[in-house]
């Protein structure tokens, strides 16, 4: 009698993901640490893996043991997945802890929302970020605050590349402030303030200057520097040598400090 080779399985039991996750959590529950940031850095890791729902009660656990990173962290994963109340009560308690990146981003939920009262709280509490000044002084200007919006972007004008670019826009700003303040950013590779400088440095009579700028931001890939470059280049009957001018390296054509640039 031949052997019975037929291959016998049995059904492997698999939990839920929500299931699965609240095994998780009662089998953390049971542990301690003696380095908490570990449940952090396992967290993070599930989330590398796209383990989003097993990454959330390993956050909950470094939160509970005081990790301060994961309070935001575990907010940033529920806006991703779009559990906005959720997350926005994240970014708020991070913003309590002393979070400048959870204050930025609950004050842009709250923007969003239209409670501009609350967004400018949590925004003034991310100042330490550069791109948080502009927002807060928009927030401001809509709930009548427009000279503490004026004071807070020429402050900041040094640390963030958008408030430089709007101080030096404004028409109570002396031309070579604004000049200084677009230039400190400009000379740290910051391309983006490139259209408003060469605008300033036309109105200081150094369109030579203003050109080489544009030049150098386009061939970056600011598209706002090749039109703006293109369209001087129209207007001065200069189309003909615009791809053999747009060759030469960055450096070739960037101004020297001390030239105004």
């Amino acid at each position: 009698m031949a052997a019975d080779t037929t291959t016998h399985s049995h059904p492997t039991t698999v939990s839920e993901p929500r299931d699965a996750a609240e095994d998780i959590r009662v089998a953390l529950h049971r542990l301690s640490s003696s380095a908490p940031e570990e449940f952090f850095n396992i967290a993070n890791d599930l989330r590398a893996l796209g383990c989003d729902d097993a990454a959330v009660p390993f956050y909950e656990k470094a939160i509970e043991a005081g990790v301060p990173e994961a309070t935001y962290n575990l907010a940033l994963l529920h806006h991703e997945r779009g559990r906005t109340e959720i997350a926005r009560s994240g970014f708020v308690a991070a913003s309590e802890a002393g979070d400048a990146k959870g204050a930025f981003m609950a004050a842009q939920i709250f923007e969003a929302c239209g409670d501009d009262d609350r967004a400018a709280l949590h925004y003034a509490r991310a100042l330490e970020l550069p791109e948080t000044p502009v927002r807060l002084a928009r927030v401001l200007r809509r709930i009548g605050l427009a000279q503490e919006a004026d004071d807070i972007v020429a402050e900041s004008a040094a640390m963030s590349w958008e408030s430089a670019v709007e101080h030096a826009l404004r028409d109570a700003t002396p031309v070579a402030e604004g000049l200084t303040h677009l230039d400190h950013h400009w000379s740290r590779g910051e391309t983006r303030v490139a259209v408003t400088l060469a605008l300033l440095l036309e109105e200081d009579g150094r369109a030579d200057d203003a050109e080489a700028v544009l030049l150098v931001a386009a061939e970056a890939g600011d598209v706002q520097a090749l039109t703006n470059l293109g369209t001087r280049w129209r207007d001065n009957a200069s189309i003909t040598p615009m791809f053999d001018r747009l060759r030469p390296s960055r450096e070739t054509h960037r101004p020297a400090r001390g030239e105004g640039t």
